[in-house]
């Protein structure tokens, strides 16, 4: 369903963007057939990656050059595609205003072949740069956000980094997992709350970058709970993985955390469409909890804080949404999700939503940066 949906949107928007790019111009065919095909590769590149991915001669390497050309081209394509529509809204509306007043507008009509072909050709520019950027920060090892969060519920003081939406799969670099493991460790964490999709790809692939990740710790352990992406990948061998890594998988349970906290985490909102073994069971997950210690609980999908305001948590980590990752998608993820990205309140409870550490498909961020969230409980 989701790849026959994919194909409809991609093939409308690969025919708008030639036809807007092309069609009304007076560029020879074949310049005409080569930026036709690198709309179309752009925009279809996912479905070509997916096939080339179960490829098994195909070298590693290899497939990674390809996989990014790819995923940089379908940023690109999106990119462009929302410029021009972007571009022709307010042509056409300054084009009708100026006809409406009688003022000589062929210079500026949209239809002005010749008008078109530099337009185009500044938006394709402008295009790059910002596709550039967004490349940029994408890529970058992520911003670090600080929250404090003052509370009479502990007796001194702690501090919790939370990691989202890394999504780390058999492209990315060794180096990448690297840098990041280096500055959640220089944060001095005492509790590490990863909170879904951390990987994104089969658990027999990753071993390199899994051993990396080996060097998250911190003195009073690293929590996970499970997003969709690991339920796509297989679900046990990667709570399997996970455990063997020292990460402790908290799946409709918590524990007591430093004698002051108790940390509790559930399953993705979604993962009960696939088998009810995979519900979320919020009264499971504080069994064994305190009503004096202070509540957190871990749940990938933030609308999970919607329904819990009758347990008595304080604080809810979510990630998911990715903040939009490329804008103006943020319009369509805000759509899907309540949440978009940041600090919430919902019924008296904290939600904070990171918009990850990592990317899903292009390796490009656009007014979504990626971050690692410190927080810290201060003794109130």
């Amino acid at each position: 369903m989701f790849f026959i949906a994919f194909f409809i949107v991609a093939a409308a928007c690969s025919a708008i963007t030639i036809k807007t790019l092309v069609g009304y111009s007076d560029i020879k065919l074949v310049g005409k057939a080569l930026i036709s095909a690198i709309v179309l590769l752009g925009w279809f590149s996912p479905l070509f990656v997916s096939v080339l991915r179960q490829v098994s001669w195909l070298p590693p390497k290899v497939f990674a050059v390809i996989s990014f050309i790819g995923y940089t081209l379908l940023g690109f394509a999106f990119i462009v595609f929302c410029l021009l529509m972007l571009r022709d809204i307010i042509w056409y509306g300054i084009y009708g205003i100026a006809k409406f007043a009688g003022v000589d507008s062929w210079s500026i009509n949209p239809k002005n072949i010749s008008v078109l072909s530099y337009a185009n050709i500044v938006v394709v520019l402008i295009s790059i740069i910002i596709g550039a950027y967004a490349l940029y920060e994408g890529v970058k090892v992520p911003n670090v956000n600080n929250i404090t969060i003052k509370t009479s519920l502990i007796n001194r003081n702690l501090r919790l980094v939370q990691l989202s939406d890394l999504h780390i799969d058999r492209t990315t670099p060794v180096s990448r997992v690297q840098k990041i493991v280096e500055k959640v460790e220089s944060l001095a964490p005492d509790v590490i709350l990863i909170t879904g999709d951390l990987i994104d790809d089969d658990s027999t692939v990753l071993d390199d970058k899994l051993e990396v990740l080996k060097g998250l710790s911190a003195p009073y352990g690293v929590y996970v709970s499970i997003g969709n992406h690991e339920l796509y990948n297989g679900l046990y061998p990667w709570m399997y993985k996970y455990e063997k890594m020292g990460f402790k998988v908290l799946f409709n349970q918590g524990e007591t955390v430093a004698h002051e906290i108790f940390i509790a985490g559930v399953p993705d909102a979604h993962t009960a469409n696939f088998h009810p073994n995979f519900n979320i069971n919020l009264t499971r997950s504080l069994e064994g909890s305190q009503r004096k210690q202070f509540r957190i609980l871990m749940s990938h999908n933030p609308e999970v804080a919607n329904s819990i305001s009758r347990y008595n948590y304080q604080l809810v980590l979510s990630g998911h949404t990715h903040g939009g990752q490329i804008f103006p998608f943020h319009i369509f993820v805000k759509k899907a999700n309540q949440y978009l990205s940041g600090d919430y309140k919902v019924n008296d409870i904290d939600l904070h939503v990171s918009p990850g550490a990592g990317t899903w498909g292009p390796s490009m961020r656009l007014f979504a940066p990626s971050e690692i969230a410190v927080i810290d409980l201060i003794k109130k």
